[in-house]
């Protein structure tokens, strides 16, 4: 009924096959692109139905795979509203169809019960009927999650359509596997833009690496762990790290003895993508702010002091811990500090009933309340 998987599976996708969308032309126009999503209409085949008549469950079948949503998908009491299968020890596939051939771009499979058993996916061109490879697992893993998962591979993409695809899974690691649906998403024309990745996002998957200690060139010791790095990226992008490398032609982990490991784990997401995790806390982007300064990173302190102005407008009960601690500082962050007395200067009233207020030195208040009103005033005459 259906073709053994083609020689040509692993070729590149992106020139062989463009005489099979002739009805279809190939157009960027993003106007004239369909993007549709569609849900299993039916289980074509089943190999281990055809040869092991009780490894489906009674009452759990073809059936129930069927649409799920994000609000009830891993929920205990609806892990049997699926499809499960008990092991066999051995490598099984089954074949989905949905209602429409298109482009496929992604195929999302709701995982309900002991997820990470696939290891290919394929879809069908009906012309050669034959299997070209979408995605496929390069080696097996013991580490499974063991919640509900929705599995979202990153798909090798060609230039024909299909609506049938085959899911080869290994169900030997665990009792049972469960599906709970499977939606395919594509459009109607090839889109050769879509997943092209964006800089950002090519930098997040080098950073990861840096977490992985896979393919750096460059290592540093801060409290006694070991951080690696790129060598290029971290020159590229700081005068302060671009001596530090070049004077270590050893290669040796660079001890360094001014930052904590957070913090500089904190600095190194920011020289990769341009910016800090949006959970940075109050303190991290104060710490971020002085060691910038300090290797003189500008951007990456102007960065952080704009996380600290969002902290301070949103919370005004710290913004006399943030001006005592940039006034001692000055004048390394008088930028900041004129920002503090604008802001004060909007909310004096509400500021001066704060009990840190009057903890204040008598000199902290005087200068508090001058250069407040000094801002106010200025700010007045500008707006007239």
């Amino acid at each position: 009924m259906f073709a053994e998987t083609s020689d040509d599976s692993d070729s590149d996708s992106s020139s062989d096959y463009e005489d099979i969308v002739v009805a279809v032309p190939v157009n960027n126009n993003s106007d004239m692109s369909i993007r549709s999503e569609q849900w299993v209409k039916l289980i074509e085949n089943c190999s281990y139905k055809q040869k092991y008549e009780q490894s489906i469950p009674r009452g759990i079948g073809i059936e129930k795979l069927c649409q799920a949503t994000d609000v009830n998908f891993g929920d205990k009491d609806k892990i049997d509203n699926g499809w499960i299968l008990n092991n066999t020890n051995q490598q099984e596939y089954f074949i989905v169809s949905f209602q429409t051939p298109v482009f496929i771009n992604e195929l999302h499979i709701y995982e309900s019960l002991n997820p990470g058993s696939i290891i290919k996916l394929e879809m069908l061109e009906s012309q050669k009927n034959q299997w070209y490879t979408l995605w496929q697992q390069k080696s097996h893993t013991n580490s499974k999650s063991l919640s509900p998962t929705v599995f979202k591979p990153i798909l090798r993409r060609y230039r024909f359509q299909s609506n049938t695809v085959r899911i080869t899974i290994d169900p030997r690691y665990a009792d049972q596997i469960g599906f709970q649906a499977i939606k395919l998403i594509g459009t109607n024309i090839f889109d050769v833009n879509f997943c092209r990745r964006t800089l950002l996002e090519s930098m997040l998957m080098l950073y990861k690496q840096t977490l992985d200690n896979n393919k750096t060139d460059a290592q540093f010791l801060v409290d006694n762990k070991i951080i690696n790095a790129h060598r290029n990226i971290l020159c590229c992008r700081s005068l302060y790290f671009r001596t530090l490398l070049s004077n270590n032609s050893q290669k040796n982990p660079i001890e360094l003895t001014d930052v904590d490991y957070d913090t500089f784990i904190e600095i190194l997401f920011f020289i990769y993508t341009s910016n800090y995790h949006q959970t940075i806390s109050y303190d991290m982007a104060f710490k971020c702010m002085i060691y910038c300064h300090n290797i003189n990173l500008l951007s990456g302190k102007n960065v952080a002091i704009e996380k600290l102005i969002y902290y301070i407008r949103s919370n005004h009960g710290l913004i006399i811990s943030t001006y005592c601690r940039i006034k001692q500082m000055s004048p390394k962050f008088d930028f900041f500090l004129r920002y503090i007395y604008d802001l004060c200067s909007q909310n004096m009233n509400e500021i001066c009933k704060q009990k840190e207020f009057f903890q204040l030195d008598k000199d902290l208040i005087i200068d508090l309340i001058y250069h407040s009103s000094e801002r106010n005033n200025t700010n007045e005459q500008e707006n007239n």
